[in-house]
């Protein structure tokens, strides 16, 4: 069965949004729980049939993250600023001489819906029986109380139905929840409710409801034909201090890669109790081949050490390694999960030591998934890729094999389907703005990674794909590292 709950908006926009120049579209389902928790909770409804609403709505957040049908939207007010009278009370009249009031700074980005009367609707999926039903009918109702979702000016109708099981007829406007840690969407989980009462009980008093952290799932949404690049993760910042940040050059690859890698080796060394890990280990950390020489067991995938170069929230770069991302390639198994997992954990705080200056130079901090800057490489969904890091070629150019068609076979070898990719393209310099020439990356002269040839490249993908995408030789220390760019008329956002 399936429960339907539509909302149109009043004034054909959407202003909700993650930042003040980034929209968070199609709206959370978390954000239409807590529209359904602020309806039924004021005025004469929350002394009414309280268990009632309550008993619905815990119901509610037990549920699987709801697929979402969107209409057609369009960007509006991008690059426009507006200023009012900022009303925050930490600012008194006469903070500007001569002025009655601070102004500050508003956005007027905000989704647009070009449709006649564009309806979005969210679908929870849930198996029929007697008290879901009836939890289903109490929701029903209590989606006619909502009356905003997003920022105050978002007017809403809500109304609600259940239905049988069925697919929209355009499954272009479908999308489909993914549980992903780096999620860009939440959805309410068990404890969500609680958390919503405990949070409004504290603004009542006074109190900082920040204080109170609300459990919800992590969520992606997709198209059913999106690409999705996926492999277990853990992002880490460089840190020479507790102060300072350690900064690398961005074409100094191999010295920042080798020194996280360096800190997982020697962290496994110190512990003799993981020394049953020793030959996956030796695989999956350092890159030898197996012991037992079975190709089933090991087929060269090892974890990668990416170093991510710092990019503006534009997608410009500014020259700068300050990240390293661990990328667990080869994890197929239960028990190489649990290395990844083991060793990405452990080494959160683990020394920096640089074999050339002899000396620990800082320490790894563990940040977050969805840090500001690895989002611009594995939080949206396009069709084009370009290359931030040069792609170095797995074999050598000849008379009719030029570098698109390695550039083909690497992205084959990194596990892409050859009938998803529409085209390729090889360029000798940057295609992302402030990045580097190929050859201008630091690679020693005897290095098996200036026996081939390097390029910058874009790939044009048949459908939206979205994850982290490295491909080509040397990608385990970040060579080939690509991103997705927006379209001149981008489709949704994810």
């Amino acid at each position: 069965m399936q429960l339907n709950l539509s909302i149109i908006f009043a004034t054909n926009r959407y202003h909700g949004r993650i930042s003040e120049d980034e929209s968070e579209f199609p709206p959370s389902p978390s954000r239409l729980f807590q529209a359904l928790i602020a309806g039924s909770h004021c005025g004469a409804y929350n002394l009414v049939h309280t268990d009632k609403r309550d008993r619905a709505l815990r119901w509610l957040e037990s549920l699987s993250p709801p697929e979402i049908e969107i209409p057609t939207v369009i960007d509006a007010g991008i690059g426009i600023t507006n200023y009012i009278p900022n009303n925050d009370d930490k600012y008194p009249l006469t903070h500007v001489a001569g002025s009655g009031h601070v102004r500050t700074a508003k956005s007027f980005l905000a989704k647009a819906f070009p449709e006649t009367k564009p309806i979005l609707i969210y679908r929870w999926h849930f198996e029929s029986s007697a008290e879901a039903h009836e939890n289903a009918a109490v929701l029903c109702q209590m989606a006619k109380l909502i009356t905003h979702l997003g920022q105050h000016q978002d007017t809403v109708y809500a109304s609600g139905e259940v239905t049988e099981t069925s697919e929209p007829l355009d499954q272009t406007k479908l999308k489909r929840p993914i549980e992903s840690a780096d999620g860009n969407w939440s959805s309410p989980t068990t404890g969500s409710l609680q958390a919503y009462q405990e949070r409004y009980q504290a603004w009542l008093n006074g109190e900082s409801k920040d204080n109170i952290t609300v459990p919800a799932r992590a969520v992606d949404y997709q198209s059913p034909g999106t690409i999705r690049f996926d492999a277990p993760m853990a992002l880490y910042e460089l840190w020479e201090n507790e102060e300072d940040r350690l900064r690398f050059d961005a074409r100094d690859l191999r010295e920042p890669a080798g020194m996280v890698r360096r800190a997982m080796i020697n962290w496994l060394k110190a512990r003799p109790a993981f020394a049953h890990y020793k030959d996956l280990a030796s695989q999956l950390i350092s890159g030898h081949e197996s012991a037992t020489h079975n190709d089933a067991q090991f087929n060269g995938a090892h974890f990668a050490c990416v170093p991510i170069p710092s990019l503006h929230g534009s997608g410009v770069a500014h020259g700068r390694i300050l990240r390293v991302l661990v990328v667990g390639y080869g994890c197929e198994s239960e028990v190489a999960r649990e290395l990844f997992d083991s060793v990405t954990g452990g080494i959160n705080g683990a020394e920096l030591f640089d074999k050339k200056k002899g000396k620990v130079v800082g320490f790894l901090k563990k940040a977050p998934l969805n840090d500001s800057v690895l989002s611009l490489y594995t939080g949206k969904a396009y069709r084009v890729w370009r290359t931030v890091t040069p792609l170095i070629l797995t074999g050598m150019m000849r008379r009719g094999r030029g570098a698109e068609v390695l550039i083909l076979r690497a992205l084959k070898q990194a596990g892409v389907d050859e009938n998803s990719i529409a085209s390729v393209a090889a360029f000798t310099g940057p295609i992302v703005p402030k990045t580097f020439r190929p050859l201008e990356y630091l690679i020693d002269k005897n290095s098996y990674l200036s026996q081939t040839g390097r390029f910058h490249a874009e790939v044009i993908f048949t459908h939206p794909a979205k994850g982290l995408l490295v491909v080509g030789r040397g990608r385990h220390c970040g060579f080939g590292l690509m991103m997705p760019c927006a379209e001149k008329a981008p489709e949704f956002l994810e």
